[in-house]
């Protein structure tokens, strides 16, 4: 485990970014960055390979993927039954999908899984 990755949570919604952060924290990750918008993590990432991703699919842009596709250290959050996140998935080959609804458990296994 290493928790001196800053994690980036991107999702429009500011009340999920925040239950999000506070299950990070809960769990020892301290380093936690928010961004609303994928323009935002972008800037916040400007081609540094050491954050963590959590990004919402509505929010994935293909630009952003190319930053995240070389780290491979993303977790992208998406209704899997959803006809546009699995076009998504399928176009950009994302492979690290977590469904709704979410599961501290299983996102701190998924993250650690990853680091």
């Amino acid at each position: 485990m290493n928790y001196s990755n800053p994690i980036l949570i991107c999702d429009e919604n500011e009340e999920f970014r925040a239950l999000i952060r506070d299950m990070l924290t809960k769990n020892g990750f301290f380093h936690v960055i928010e961004a609303s918008n994928s323009n935002e993590a972008i800037d916040i990432i400007n081609g540094k390979n050491d954050f963590f991703v959590l990004i919402e699919a509505k929010v994935l842009s293909s630009e952003i993927y190319l930053q995240l596709e070389s780290q491979k250290n993303f977790i992208v959050f998406a209704d899997v039954h959803e006809e546009a996140t699995q076009i998504l998935s399928a176009r950009l080959g994302v492979s690290h999908i977590m469904s709704y609804p979410l599961h501290s458990r299983k996102l701190i296994d998924k993250i650690n899984s990853l680091l």
